[in-house]
């Protein structure tokens, strides 16, 4: 009750802070204040959605990203809007009957008012703000959360330290930080080269990076039908390593942020979007560990989305394929992503020098689940689930059927005997919980787990255990046998190590079983965003 009455005191009291300049302009000119108060009911709104989707607030950095502006980010925005939203426009009526009654006023009374809402914003503010034994360097000098931050402090505050750290905080990496990376790298991380998951024949690597795909779908059947029927014939098969509990380990960068993690072996910022912000590297990559391949990559989006012109050449693809090179498949498929995806790839495998390194970026299962995104099936006339959930499963019941798909070309090509193909996510979306009713504090991990899937491969193991996003990098290059590429990345290859946990990096709580790497995993936060930002000596195998 506190913490409710304190969070409701710092709002109360930049609010009225924020007014206070009203009462000092001539009533002439006080049509003025509603420029900044109509900007400021917009970016309300647009939290609202952001936080609904991303659990955070947008950083203000994030506001000049408008190549990323397209049909489907508006159309993910107005599905995640709700009738509730509209709420915050009592506000600003509120402040209308506040204008039209202060017109009433002589203008020799401006400074009354003024000084009233500065002594209310004041007496708030004590409220707020002072707390016995705070540690107040910590609560106004490091951003926890963008989404903590605001609610500690408030608007004010946190617009202060976002402008501040955007224009002034130039991230330089100390000596004494360099050295610590260093001392990290040589003595915390893995340094071995062999190759004893892999035979040594060189395969080819297909990696799918799917959209928003969960592990509670995989196995489920509505209507007494099967929603995954391919997934749950791979993952039930011989030669697979299946994790349903991979913790997404995405921030601000979301999608971007996935595809940072698998391609390079480090975590992402907590604060910003790397992709675009850090996107033209250098950086270590799974590509490069692939050394003699040819390096493809395939995505369903314009090229501009996320950076991913940059980025791609970043990561060491050779070659990106965009939304534009695919015009001729998403016409024979009607538009629908993963089906024109899939088509054009196999249309791509015979161009291919072996051995290859082909990643895909899937589309289909992104917000918002409309009836004309996928084929439509019985899922959607199941009267057992609500409309999202009967949206978003009928979208993963479309990728599932295009994922086997490519599996059959692969067959027809003769090329699955010397092919890897690994299934992985980007991050969540629907948690299970709200399909069959749970409320969030009955939340358990089978509600938010994403899977990593890997076929073809010389072992066959399933783990229970949870493990991060940045644990599936140099997993892979065990099954790659490419370990002579120095960069084992952040985490730890499941097949060498006992990894039962990984790090949320919202509040930076271990998810799973403490154990002896959980002070790594930890660590690895701080040593990735250095990474990140020190231009003059990033690591470089």
């Amino acid at each position: 009750m506190f913490h409710q009455w304190h969070v409701l005191a710092v709002a109360l009291a930049n609010a009225l802070l924020l007014l206070s300049p009203y009462w000092l302009l001539p009533r002439r000119l006080r049509w003025l204040v509603w420029i900044p108060l109509a900007l400021l009911t917009v970016w309300c709104l647009v939290q609202m959605c952001y936080c609904r989707a991303y659990d955070d607030l947008m950083p203000w950095q994030s506001l000049t990203l408008t190549e990323n502006v397209n049909r489907t980010l508006m159309g993910s925005t107005v599905a995640l809007l709700r009738w509730q939203d509209l709420l915050i426009v009592v506000p600003p009526l509120l402040l209308v009957a506040i204008h039209i009654l202060g017109r009433q006023s002589r203008d020799g009374s401006r400074r009354k008012p003024f000084l009233i809402t500065l002594a209310a914003a004041a007496v708030f503010a004590v409220a707020g703000y002072v707390v016995p034994g705070q540690n107040y360097e910590k609560r106004f000098l490091y951003n926890f959360s963008n989404r903590e931050y605001f609610a500690q402090n408030g608007f004010l505050p946190y617009t202060a330290f976002s402008l501040h750290e955007a224009v002034f905080n130039s991230h330089e990496v100390t000596d004494e930080e360099r050295a610590e990376v260093k001392r990290f790298l040589d003595e915390e991380c893995p340094q071995y080269t062999d190759n004893r998951f892999s035979d040594g024949s060189r395969p080819n690597l297909v990696l799918f990076i799917v959209e928003s795909l969960h592990t509670w779908p995989i196995g489920m059947e509505v209507d007494g039908r099967e929603v995954t029927p391919v997934l749950n014939r791979l993952v039930a098969g011989d030669s697979v390593i299946y994790v349903p509990h991979v913790l997404f380990q995405t921030s601000h960068g979301h999608s971007s942020d996935a595809h940072f993690i698998y391609n390079t072996g480090l975590l992402p910022l907590r604060d910003g979007v790397v992709a675009v912000n850090h996107g033209d590297g250098p950086y270590p990559s799974l590509a490069e560990a692939l050394a003699g391949y040819d390096c493809r990559e395939i995505i369903c989006t314009p090229g501009v989305n996320w950076n991913q012109n940059v980025t791609a050449h970043t990561y060491g693809f050779d070659t990106l394929y965009t939304r534009d090179d695919m015009a001729d498949a998403l016409s024979r498929h009607n538009n629908i992503d993963d089906a024109a995806l899939t088509d054009f790839a196999a249309g791509l495998l015979p161009r291919l020098r072996q051995p290859f390194f082909l990643e895909m970026v899937t589309m289909t299962m992104h917000t918002p689940y409309d009836n004309d995104k996928g084929r439509p099936s019985w899922i959607l006339r199941s009267d057992t689930l609500n409309a999202e959930a009967r949206g978003y499963l009928n979208s993963v019941n479309v990728t599932d059927s295009c994922l086997g798909a490519f599996i059959q070309d692969l067959h027809r090509q003769g090329l699955s005997g010397n092919t890897i193909v690994a299934i992985v996510s980007d991050h969540t979306q629907i948690y299970y919980n709200r399909i069959v009713g749970r409320s969030d504090y009955e939340f358990v991990p089978d509600d938010w787990g994403i899977p990593l899937i890997v076929l073809g491969c010389d072992t066959t193991l399933r783990n229970d255990a949870v493990i991060g996003q940045i644990d599936v990098y140099p997993t892979l290059l065990d099954v790659m046998g490419a370990n002579a590429y120095a960069w084992k990345g952040l985490g730890y290859s499941i097949l060498r190590y006992p990894v039962q946990s990984a790090i949320q990096p919202r509040n930076m709580t271990v998810i799973g079983d403490s154990t002896d790497l959980t002070s790594h995993q930890r660590k690895a936060w701080d040593i990735s965003r250095l990474l990140i930002f020190d231009r003059t000596s990033r690591f470089s195998p």
